[in-house]
């Protein structure tokens, strides 16, 4: 074995030539397609496009009770009570499950998905074949709002490796012919390389497009102020994986003359949220069971913040029960919506605790993107926090940015941030993302809970 040199699957395909690298694409997506759309996801999908919002909250109730019954039966890590009552089983987060992890698996999953682990340890979690299956059915219901079929043409800028990062020329892009989609780098994204993805989607014209929020606002901000027209016009645009900011909703939806839709997942499949046609946010009750729980776990009031904790009671390889996402999100007091593509309504999901700033006072902050609201001449902008008393802002400002633009923004900052925190700008030529890919509009590098004080409060903004 001396001398052996073992390549990993990424090393090998980025040394092909380009004119193979489709090829190798295409024939890995056909095996996924058919581990994807096999009979739990067309028996799954159906019930979803032909039952009422009544009508799948009843049947999740009625296969919550089994799953938790069937688990009782088994006497696994859980404790379940006579009655089935699942508030009365304690709420686990992923601390927990790594530490229990062999008690938790159950069968020999039928796929295995991993977090990316940005903001601690990465977990992986083996999935049936009917709970994996289960997530494609609901990936296509949610395109369903927008009328969008499977076949049709997809673009896809989502953190997708497809093209060596050192690459310096286009294409930045490879095609994906077992499911029509063309799959877009999102490390390439600079201010040389937009107008080559413009061109690129203008021949491909997608009748859908996904992806980070930070990487289709890049191409959608360019658009506008090179007042380009484009030659197609998408069905829909859904953004996840990331907080889409509202400045970047408005600029995405201007640009491309469609609807942009809000998804919220996660890798451990539980909690699932969807804008509807409508605009408003839902979670949808037939995903997983889910609750909104305050610290001491006890579920949160209409127009109050909490937790999401969630049970994928389809997922009988590795069952998760109240299980804490740790991800906040505001209950709605306005419940009603007409569009019956869900339940519950949330106003927003903030993302986790890490995702706020905490002021001297001992506040926490989210939702600062309304510091941008009228973000022109700004590329991108994210906040930092490495001390209690001061914010970095950083900007990746354009030509006719101005210091009258800068006041705007330290104004914003101030009236919410409040007058005992420091506020400094950081002019960039290019903000950093993380190696997933991904953009963190609030980097915070405290260890928030060890810095609040216990009368700490949230603020709403």
């Amino acid at each position: 074995m001396d001398g052996l040199i073992i390549l990993s699957y990424d090393q090998l395909y980025y040394r092909l030539p380009y004119f193979l690298k489709p090829g190798v694409v295409s024939g890995h997506a056909f095996l996924k397609k058919r581990e994807k759309y096999g009979r739990f996801f067309r028996d799954i999908f159906s019930f979803l496009l032909s039952s009422s919002v009544d009508e799948q909250s009843s049947k999740a109730e009625e296969e919550l009770r089994f799953f938790l019954s069937s688990i009782r039966k088994k006497r696994l890590f859980y404790e379940i009570p006579s009655d089935l009552d699942i508030r009365e089983i304690p709420i686990i987060d992923k601390s927990i499950v790594l530490q229990n992890y062999d008690q938790l698996l159950q069968e020999k999953p039928y796929y295995i998905g991993k977090s990316s682990g940005t903001t601690g340890q990465p977990l992986a979690i083996p999935f049936s074949m009917q709970a994996y299956q289960k997530e494609y059915a609901f990936w296509w219901y949610h395109r369903s709002f927008g009328g969008v079929t499977r076949g049709e043409k997809v673009a896809t800028i989502a953190g997708h490796k497809v093209i060596h990062v050192n690459t310096k020329k286009p294409p930045f892009w490879v095609m994906n012919h077992a499911e029509n989609q063309l799959f877009f780098s999102s490390y390439h994204l600079s201010n040389e390389n937009l107008r080559y993805y413009i061109k690129a989607l203008n021949r491909f014209k997608p009748t859908f497009i996904h992806g980070y929020p930070s990487s289709i606002y890049l191409l959608a901000h360019y658009i506008s102020e090179n007042e380009i027209n484009l030659e197609f016009q998408p069905k829909m645009i859904v953004t996840a994986s990331e907080t889409t900011l509202d400045f970047q909703k408005r600029a995405i939806e201007n640009a491309f003359r469609c609807k942009n839709y809000i998804w919220y997942g996660n890798t451990e499949c539980c909690g699932h949220i969807t804008e509807c046609p409508r605009g408003k946010l839902h979670i949808q009750p037939y995903h997983s069971f889910v609750r909104i729980v305050d610290e001491q776990g006890n579920d949160v009031q209409p127009g109050e913040e909490g937790c999401i904790a969630a049970t994928n009671f389809t997922n009988m390889a590795f069952p998760l029960i109240n299980y804490n996402i740790k991800d906040v999100v505001r209950l709605s007091r306005e419940q009603d919506c007409s569009c019956g593509k869900g339940g519950r309504v949330v106003d927003y999901v903030v993302g986790r605790i890490e995702d706020y700033i905490v002021t001297p006072e001992g506040r926490l902050v989210g939702r600062l993107d309304h510091l941008f609201k009228n973000a022109k001449y700004v590329r991108s902008a994210q906040v930092e926090q490495k001390a209690v008393n001061e914010v970095i802002i950083r900007i990746e400002k354009e030509e006719k940015f101005s210091s009258e633009i800068e006041r705007v923004i330290y104004d914003e900052a101030r009236s919410r941030l409040g007058d005992k925190i420091q506020i400094v700008f950081d002019y960039v030529d290019e903000i950093p993302k993380d190696t997933n890919g991904k953009f963190r509009f609030i980097v915070q590098n405290l260890k928030i809970r060890n810095v609040m004080p216990e009368s700490s409060t949230v603020h709403k903004s």
